[in-house]
């Protein structure tokens, strides 16, 4: 008790004392949160949401979805390297945090491992959403952390007049990386006329990185290990999209194909790739007022097909692949006021088989299905307004039946209330009661195997049930005039949480170290025997609240702004104390300048040391982060530009370990760099 209190004393004090980040420097009430039916602006929601587009997207592209998300509020990365970062929600991670494409379920593998990329290309995106805290209510079981969601335009939504386009051709001196992608949009035919418009767009895009310069040595406390660059932390990929439209004044349809092909080194495993293979398919329909009483009705399907091989280097052989395939439909429509209630139903409805292979595989192939109705809606009272939601569903695993495994069947449920409430001028007060239910992931229930990424020994448990949490979310905000702020608090309670903890079966003190067939070693007569620490998952009541804040000031007709943020996470699990792998207590500083054709930053973050740490976890140092960017914009003619920019990234070359990553000790984020290149738009 009195620890949470220090943290959130310790947060306000340096919020106070210096000003913190707002997730984006447009207008926040221009802005459409496309992953909520009912078109909200972040300014409207009751449930915290941060979205990254335009310019500030630009700026923090990165090579995986985590790092270019880990300035916002509430959310960190899980820290493989720089390929394979996968954003961390309020200290929820892997199966919680819920990962869409349009809207659309991934459905690939990144929420096994951290190791495993996130099947998006980080280049293709015009849009970044992140909800934090529970989205169940519109996307099921995975997403009872939070929701990422990635917005592309290959099936455009507007008329395309003309040709448009950007391109970008950029390097990283850390990872002596080259980058250069293309996209194109064009269309055709009369806007809004009888006739309507077909629209398209193509895009490619390619990148080759190699081992990343690191400050010191790779192993933390360990000057003998490597320095100067991680071995094995190269990456390299290439991806093709193309997508049409049709739209009129009924509506519109669309199609779109993406296709992802990358390679990139596991720095924990000496030698060993990922060679990852991901197609895409998505289609969309929707109609404008179909039927009296209906707004929109939208129809919206993805079908994937993803596979990544783990190659070990010096043989070329397979040691471990991961199949998906699968399907995710949507179906959302859009009410008129009823009793004053305007509100969107839907039907969700997702399929996937996964599977294993390889001599190091430890999951059996298994049939997942989720289906779902759902009803949100929201009814305007006064200047405030209410918002409450309903969601059922009924889920299942089922494992091949030579596996042994029994299936399992699930029935989970998720509500919300919540509302906005005017208090004087901008300033509003928000608050969410929510009550969400997950059914088990298929690594939590049929893990039984070695797992040499994040040198783990996993054993699942096919007996778990439900995870079932309770979370009251209050928040304060102004948000009008040249100084806007935002900030709350959380607390989310489960009564039967999930998670894979370090074990000691032997009873000696120490984490259990046992080798590829599961076998425990002696740790105490012969410490270096057993290459793998035992992880069981197991359930147990938790707790997780925190406190999250964001400030903006723009002066009025200056060329200069501040932003900042800053964000503390606390997790503890009844008899076993704090949760593993959780974020420190951030605070984060940007000083903006944009004048005529020059534009830039100087943005700091500080990250306290994370000394609260799980069962037989280590401690993470603190650190300090220093980035700038200096950039010009001069025009080549009618509606194109080309904008040139030189960006330092972690100037004071600190060790960076995050306290979110299996192998923090292991694998430090990159040193000082400069990231360079030209943008033209047309």
């Amino acid at each position: 008790m009195h620890e949470g209190g220090m943290v959130i004393r310790r947060l306000a004090w340096a919020l106070f004392a210096t000003v913190g980040t707002v997730a984006q420097a447009e207008s926040l009430e221009d802005v459409t949160v496309t992953a909520t039916p009912l078109g909200d602006t972040p300014l409207q929601s009751s449930q915290p949401v941060s979205v990254l587009r335009g310019a500030e997207l630009d700026r923090r592209r990165a090579g995986s979805l985590g790092d270019a998300l880990d300035r916002l509020p509430g959310v960190t990365s899980s820290g493989f390297g720089t390929a394979a970062g996968r954003p961390v929600v309020r200290g929820f991670a892997g199966p919680r945090v819920g990962i869409t494409e349009n809207g659309l379920d991934t459905m690939d593998a990144s929420s096994l491992s951290p190791d495993h990329a996130v099947a998006v290309d980080p280049l293709g995106t015009t849009q970044v959403e992140v909800l934090r805290g529970p989205a169940t209510l519109l996307y099921g079981s995975g997403a009872i952390g939070g929701l990422v969601n990635a917005v592309t335009d290959l099936i455009p939504s507007t008329p395309v007049r003309g040709l448009r386009g950007d391109a970008l051709f950029a390097g990283d001196s850390a990872s002596r990386e080259g980058l250069a992608s293309l996209r194109l949009r064009g269309g055709v035919g009369a806007e809004g006329g009888a006739g309507g418009s077909l629209n398209w767009t193509l895009g490619a895009f390619g990148r080759d990185a190699g081992d990343y310069r690191i400050p010191g040595n790779a192993v933390r406390d360990d000057p003998a290990s490597a320095s100067g660059r991680l071995p094995n932390s190269f990456s390299e990929g290439s991806g093709r999209s193309g997508g049409v439209s049709w739209i009129d004044r009924w509506g519109m349809a669309g199609l779109s194909h993406s296709a992802l092909d990358t390679r990139y080194g596991i720095p924990a495993e000496d030698g060993v790739f990922i060679d990852l293979r991901n197609r895409r398919t998505e289609g969309l329909v929707e109609f404008d007022a179909p039927l009296p009483g209906i707004e929109t009705l939208r129809l919206r399907s993805a079908d994937v097909r993803y596979r990544h091989a783990e190659i070990e280097g010096d043989t070329g052989e397979v040691g471990t692949a991961f199949d998906s395939k699968g399907r995710d439909t949507r179906v959302e429509g859009v009410h008129a006021p009823v009793l004053g209630v305007r509100g969107a139903f839907g039907v969700h409805l997702r399929t996937r088989t996964l599977s294993a292979s390889g001599e190091e595989a430890y999951l059996p192939s298994t049939r997942e299905r989720e289906d779902a109705v759902f009803w949100v809606g929201e009814r305007a009272i006064g200047d405030g307004r209410l918002e409450l939601g309903v969601r059922q569903g009924r889920a299942s695993r089922t494992p091949d039946a030579d596996s042994g495994r029994s299936e399992r069947r699930f029935s989970p449920g998720s509500w919300s209330i919540g509302g906005l409430i005017p208090i004087a001028g901008p300033v509003a007060l928000s608050a969410a009661l929510t009550g969400s239910q997950r059914a088990p992931a298929t690594e939590e229930l049929y893990a039984d195997g070695a797992h040499a990424a994040t040198r783990t020994f996993e054993v699942g448990d096919g007996g778990l049930g439900k995870e079932r949490s309770r979370g009251l979310e209050i928040a304060l905000r102004q948000s009008a005039g040249p100084v806007r702020w935002k900030i709350g608090g959380f607390e989310r309670r489960f009564s039967s949480y999930i998670a894979g903890f370090a074990t000691d079966e032997n009873g000696d003190g120490l984490p259990d170290r046992v080798d590829d067939a599961g076998s425990i070693a002696n740790s105490v007569a012969d410490p270096g025997a057993g290459e793998l620490s035992r992880l069981a998952y197991r359930q147990a009541p938790a707790r997780f609240r925190g406190i999250e804040a964001e400030i903006a000031w723009q002066p009025v007709a200056s060329p200069w702004s501040l932003r900042g943020f800053g964000d503390a996470v606390r997790g503890t699990v009844e008899g076993l104390g704090a949760a593993p792998r959780t974020p420190p207590l951030r605070v984060g500083l940007s000083v903006d300048y944009a004048a005529g054709p020059w534009s830039g930053f100087v943005s700091v973050l500080r990250a306290a040391r994370q000394d609260r740490v799980g069962t037989f976890e280590t401690e993470t140092p603190g650190y300090t982060r220093l980035d700038a960017e200096v950039a010009h914009t001069w025009s080549l003619g009618t509606n194109r530009l080309a904008t040139l920019f030189l960006q330092g990234r972690n100037l004071m070359n600190e060790d960076v370990r995050l306290s979110t990553s299996f192998v923090k000790d292991l694998v430090p984020m990159p040193g000082r760099s400069l990231y360079a290149g030209l943008r033209i738009r047309m």
